[in-house]
């Protein structure tokens, strides 16, 4: 089995700000003058995904699903 990470950190190794808001990311190909710094070919090379909870929310109000057909297992702290 082979295991992967592949996520965006701000300089300061955080993923989201403090609100939760991921607004800082780049917009990828989709947006003007955007790349996707090699996400589609990681994403295409991956049988399934782990996240964790909060990540699953925030990708579920997204306007479409971005992980296609693909297993996810959320993973969470709490009962």
């Amino acid at each position: 089995m082979k295991a992967t990470v592949y996520i965006a950190t701000s300089v300061d190794g955080f993923i989201a700000r403090k609100n939760g808001d991921i607004d800082w990311l780049p917009g990828g190909e989709d947006a003007e003058g955007g790349e996707d710094y090699g996400y589609q070919e990681f994403i295409d090379s991956v049988d399934a995904l782990v996240m964790g909870r909060n990540t699953y929310e925030l990708a579920l109000s997204f306007d479409s699903w971005p992980y296609g057909e693909k297993p996810v297992f959320v993973l969470r702290n709490t009962d």
